[in-house]
């Protein structure tokens, strides 16, 4: 778990984490920090490495941890008082409908005490055409997180599979999807570009559109950083939020992509580009 300092304001993450590499809670964390946020994580699962990072060794030692473990963290964070300076909930990976559910009800217990507590949710269950979660999983984070969010961070794929629409091939069908979730404040990544571009679509009170150049393999841990960059930003009221985190993601993408090649060839964060990147955001 990491653990903030008192001074700061901090944000709950429920996520993955990994003990090798830059993704979920780690690639989460770096992105809170950049705005002087502390990061207090709780795991859903705690992996060796993203399973994609060594493909000759198998699947990765560890798995999902006991979703009652969610409340239990909680509520001793809770009466221990690391919660006094709480400013938000940020919510990642889920691996069962369990998870969901014990996290819809730590949201529900720490807005009793404060109701306009920020919750960022990035409901992480698909991609490329495709679920990598059960679908009672995916169910879950559209009944029991969604309705909770004040933002959400889907990409393209997740946002037609949680609102029934399926593939969603411009803008205005994706902006059209986003009505449905009920969410105060959508960021669409992957969003519909031109080719050799990455859309980037926000919706809310208004509807603002960013694109940035595709990078031939995105990083690993691009969407949690993401998720962090946007909740930093939301939270220190930055009216350039949506370019701010597009920019600096961009950056990112392709220092990694020319820096950090895994064993399998896939990509992971950099972690000097990481570190050295967010400075610039202080």
């Amino acid at each position: 778990m990491t653990q903030s300092t008192t001074h700061h304001a901090t944000v709950l993450v429920i996520s993955s984490q990994v003990i090798d590499g830059q993704v979920g809670i780690q690639a989460i964390a770096p992105g809170l920090r950049a705005f002087g946020l502390g990061c207090i994580g709780v795991p859903t699962t705690l992996l060796a490495a993203h399973p994609a990072a060594y493909p000759q060794a198998g699947p990765p030692a560890g798995g999902a941890l006991p979703a009652a473990q969610i409340t239990e963290f909680a509520d001793w964070l809770v009466s221990a008082g690391a919660f006094d300076r709480l400013a938000g909930v940020l919510t990642g990976y889920m691996p069962s409908v369990e998870h969901v559910e014990a996290t819809a009800g730590v949201i529900d217990m720490l807005r009793a005490h404060k109701p306009s507590l920020t919750v960022c949710c990035d409901p992480i269950c698909g991609d490329n055409d495709q679920l990598y979660l059960p679908q009672e999983v995916a169910a879950a984070l559209g009944e029991h997180l969604m309705p909770r969010a004040s933002i959400a961070t889907p990409n393209l794929f997740e946002l037609g599979h949680l609102t029934g629409m399926g593939a969603l091939e411009q803008t205005q069908d994706a902006a059209r999807a986003v009505v449905q979730l009920n969410v105060p404040e959508v960021i669409v990544t992957s969003a519909p570009a031109p080719k050799g571009r990455i859309g980037t679509l926000l919706v809310s009170d208004q509807l603002l559109r960013c694109e940035t150049v595709a990078v031939p393999q995105v990083p690993h841990g691009m969407g949690d950083l993401f998720s962090a960059l946007y909740m930093g930003l939301h939270l220190r009221k930055d009216k350039m939020a949506l370019g701010i985190a597009t920019s600096t993601m961009a950056k990112l993408a392709a220092r990694s992509a020319n820096k950090n090649a895994l064993p399998s060839g896939q990509v992971e964060l950099e972690k000097a580009a990481l570190q050295e990147t967010l400075s610039l955001l202080l």
